[in-house]
C-alpha cells in the first residue's frame, strides 16, 4: 500500500487527488460534493474519529455515516489513508461494471458503516447507533455527514428533532454547507437560514466553522457537549479544482483523459498555497 499521509494537510491532499483518479477513471460525476467534503474527512480520519481499526477487546470505535452518498468516492479515499482500503483497489474498482466500490457505500465494504443510496436516511441511522450505544455504554461517538441541500428531507429533521429531546451528546451531526444541490442553489430551492438558529431550536449544541479550516475543523469536531453537537462546516463545492469550484456543474459534470494535467496541477496548486 502507498504510505499514509503524516498530517491531516497531507491527507486532505491525498483525498482529492484520489478522488480526481477515481473520477478519471470511472467517467462519473458528483466530484464537486466530494471534493467538499475533503477536509472534513481529513480531519476524521486524522484523528478526532477514535479507534478505527477497532478496540483491543474486539468491539469496533466510533463510527461514522455518510449520508450524502453521492461523495463516495471521497469515504473510499479517506479510507485509503488509514491503510483501511487500497488506494490502487478503489481507483480501479469505483463505479465501475462488477467494481468492488459502488457509486454509493454499501456496508460490506471495509470501513463502511451503513448504506446509502436515497438520502436523508443517514441521521435517523445514526440516531439508531448513537442511542444503542448510550445504552450500553460503549462510550463511541457517532458521526454523519449531511449535506445541505439534503436537510429539504423531512426524515431528517424528524431524526434531528428526536435526538434534540433524547439529549444525545454521542451524536454529531456535520452539515456540508457548500450551499448546491442537485435542482440548482440552496438558497433557491428551499433557504434553509437561519440553520444555526433551526437547528438549536429543537436542543442542539451548535457551531459553524469554514469547512477548509484544517485547525478550526479539529477543534470543532473534537469538542464535546451534553447534548447532539451540530456542526455546519461552510464549504465550496469542487474545492480544489479551480475551473468548478462553487458551481452547480460540479455537481454533475465528469472528468474527461484531457482534464487530467489540469485538474492536477490545481490541486498541487492548492497544497502549496
Amino acid at each position: 500500500m502507498t504510505p499514509a499521509p503524516t498530517s491531516v494537510a497531507a491527507r486532505a491532499h491525498e483525498i482529492r487527488r484520489l478522488v480526481v483518479e477515481m473520477a478519471l477513471a470511472a467517467g462519473s460525476c458528483h466530484i464537486g460534493s466530494a471534493l467538499s467534503i475533503a477536509d472534513i474527512l481529513a480531519v476524521l480520519y486524522g484523528g478526532v474519529l477514535r479507534d478505527l481499526h477497532g478496540r483491543p477487546d474486539g468491539s469496533s470505535g466510533d463510527r461514522f455515516v455518510l449520508s450524502k452518498g453521492h461523495a463516495a468516492s471521497a469515504l473510499y479515499a479517506a479510507l485509503a489513508t488509514v491503510d483501511i482500503l487500497d488506494p490502487h483497489d478503489v481507483v480501479a474498482g469505483y463505479s465501475q461494471d462488477g467494481g468492488a466500490y459502488a457509486g454509493h457505500p454499501e456496508r460490506t465494504t471495509p470501513g463502511v458503516t451503513t448504506s446509502s443510496g436515497s438520502l436523508g436516511h443517514g441521521p435517523a441511522l445514526a440516531l439508531g447507533l448513537a442511542l444503542a450505544d448510550r445504552e450500553d455504554g460503549t462510550g463511541r461517538r457517532t458521526v454523519c455527514l449531511v449535506g445541505d441541500g439534503e436537510l429539504n428531507e423531512g426524515s431528517v429533521w424528524e431524526a434531528i428533532a428526536l435526538a434534540g429531546h433524547l439529549a444525545l451528546p454521542e451524536l454529531v451531526l456535520v452539515v456540508d454547507a457548500n450551499g448546491w444541490q442537485g435542482l440548482g442553489a440552496v438558497a433557491d430551492v428551499t433557504d434553509l437560514e437561519p440553520l444555526d438558529a433551526k437547528l438549536a431550536a429543537f436542543r442542539w449544541d451548535v457551531a459553524t466553522v469554514d469547512g477548509h479550516d484544517l485547525d478550526a475543523l479539529g477543534t470543532t469536531l473534537a469538542a464535546a457537549a451534553p447534548r447532539p453537537r451540530a456542526v455546519i462546516a461552510r464549504t465550496v463545492k469542487g474545492s480544489g479544482l479551480d475551473f468548478m469550484e462553487d458551481t452547480f456543474m460540479s455537481h454533475y459534470r465528469s472528468l474527461r483523459p484531457a482534464d487530467r494535467e489540469r485538474a492536477l496541477a490545481s490541486l498541487e496548486r492548492r497544497r502549496a498555497a
